[in-house]
């Protein structure tokens, strides 16, 4: 698994026991200049030998660089016949309780696993832990509507009631390249994929803390990356815009729904309630597998 992370203290550790768990056979954590304590998390995965840290300075979000060229370490160094290419808020999870399991077998050089959002109210009480509050999920989520101004044109709905493109797992044989937000890759040959049972949980808003590091961690490296198109990461500039002019409500509001509502579309069957992976992380996930595939 690669991992990019920055500033991840909260989530990081529980993220790679739980792929550690999972089937994972080593992390390569390309920390993107931490500084709340996560390369120190980080240390105590490499001192017990599943992970590798790669210390990345830059300050663009080079995603696709940076994710391409651990996988290529991933490869050479530790005979990786598959990459998973991972954020810290990202939890893959396989109905067999190992990844390993749906690599049996599989001529595909993609592997495509859908994502769901995990959400909880804005304006709900944060002493629960995260992984306790954010147990909803939307039952079936509408596409990204097509936004003109990406700054003032309304949503339909909350952000993360809307549908996430998937991500793929890749087979490093003929791998040229990790395109920018882990969604495809590049192979030097006819690249064939395969829809997965893996399915990836998304745990966008942990706190309002967190919520606001993201968002100003994300838009400011967006902004000085000259080379990705105007469009790539809106959200995060639509947010970061509606902190500075009205205020971290209004984008959590953007973000997420109210109490009131996120009540009233768990009454209309909108939004279901999903405790699988809060009970995961509660009670600790159980590795075991059959496939002798290096992940």
């Amino acid at each position: 698994m690669t991992l990019l992370v920055k500033n991840e203290r909260d989530i990081v550790r529980q993220n790679i026991d739980f792929h550690l768990n999972c089937g994972v056979d080593h992390v390569i954590a390309i920390d993107n200049a931490s500084s709340d304590g996560t390369r120190d998390i980080l240390s105590e995965f490499e001192r017990a030998g599943v992970a590798t840290i790669v210390d990345e300075p830059g300050q663009d979000y080079a995603q696709s660089k940076w994710m391409t060229q651990a996988a290529f370490m991933a490869a050479e160094r530790f005979s990786a016949d598959w990459i998973l290419s991972n954020d810290a808020d990202e939890f893959w999870w396989c109905p067999s309780g190992h990844i390993k399991d749906e690599l049996i077998d599989v001529e595909a050089h993609k592997l495509v696993c859908r994502r769901h959002n995990m959400v909880c109210a804005y304006d709900s009480p944060v002493e629960v832990p995260w992984h306790r509050r954010l147990i909803y999920t939307v039952k079936n989520p509408p596409p990204v509507p097509c936004v003109g101004d990406i700054y003032s044109d309304p949503l339909p709905m909350p952000y993360f009631y809307l549908s996430l493109p998937s991500k793929i797992m890749v087979r490093t044989d003929g791998l040229k390249c990790i395109r920018q937000g882990n969604h495809n890759a590049d192979f030097d040959v006819a690249a064939t994929a395969r829809n997965s049972k893996i399915q990836i949980y998304h745990f966008p808003v942990r706190s309002p803390e967190t919520f606001r590091q993201k968002v100003t961690q994300g838009a400011e490296a967006y902004a000085r990356n000259k080379e990705l198109p105007e469009l790539a990461g809106w959200h995060w500039r639509r947010w970061y815009r509606m902190m500075s002019e009205q205020g971290q409500q209004a984008a959590l509001a953007d973000a997420l729904p109210s109490t009131e509502r996120l009540a009233e579309d768990l009454r209309q069957g909108r939004v279901i309630e999903n405790r699988l992976l809060c009970d995961l992380l509660d009670q600790g996930a159980t590795a075991h597998g059959v496939s002798g595939k290096q992940v």
